[in-house]
């Protein structure tokens, strides 16, 4: 469940309690759904992903197959109980490096060939989305690859639900869509910069 959002975003203290509660908080691990889910955004993935900005990384399960594709990866997220577990899970893989930030204020330096944003745009407000597309466009090589992946349904507690980040990424960007995949639980998308 997703806390109410404060001061445009949910609070770190909502997730900090889930990854003190639970080694998996969302069955990132053991879930068919989720793994299905990861296989598919690694398909989006360019051929070279090169350096590569993870937005959200949690306990880093989808850090650990996206290790795997990318020269260098950042992983970031909010959660320093979650970026433990991430640490932990990765541990031994030199090519990842893994930050707090508080996002997108705090979006890391580019240029990056690839940015992964999955499942944590729709806990911002539509006004942090939009900054943060900003953001983002600001970090991404010419040519790099932004990936925004969003579970579709609503929450009364969050103002936006997938659609509605996907939405908002495709008015707010001056990226091209390149590549698109509709599932009734989540939307992915790919759109790249030009060269």
């Amino acid at each position: 469940m997703s806390p109410r959002l404060d001061d445009d975003r949910a609070p770190v203290e909502h997730f900090e309690r889930l990854a003190r509660e639970s080694d998996d908080p969302w069955s990132y691990a053991t879930s068919e759904y989720e793994q299905a889910k990861y296989r598919h955004t690694l398909d989006y993935l360019p051929a070279h992903p090169g350096r590569t900005l993870e937005l959200g990384c949690s306990i880093g399960v989808f850090t650990k197959m996206l290790a795997a594709r990318c020269h260098t990866l950042l992983a970031v997220d909010f959660s320093p109980t979650a970026l433990a577990r991430a640490r932990e899970r990765l541990r031994g893989t030199p090519q990842v490096v893994f930050e707090r930030r508080r996002l997108p204020e705090e979006m890391p330096e580019g240029p990056f060939d690839t940015i992964v944003c999955g499942e944590i745009l729709y806990y911002w407000s539509a006004d942090l989305v939009r900054e943060g597309v900003r953001r983002m466009e600001a970090v991404l090589a010419p040519g790099g690859a932004l990936l925004v992946v969003s579970w579709r349904h609503g929450d009364p507690r969050r103002e936006l639900n997938g659609d509605d980040v996907h939405a908002l990424v495709d008015d707010t960007t001056r990226l091209l869509l390149d590549a698109s995949r509709t599932t009734p639980d989540y939307l992915l998308d790919r759109w790249v910069a030009r060269r």
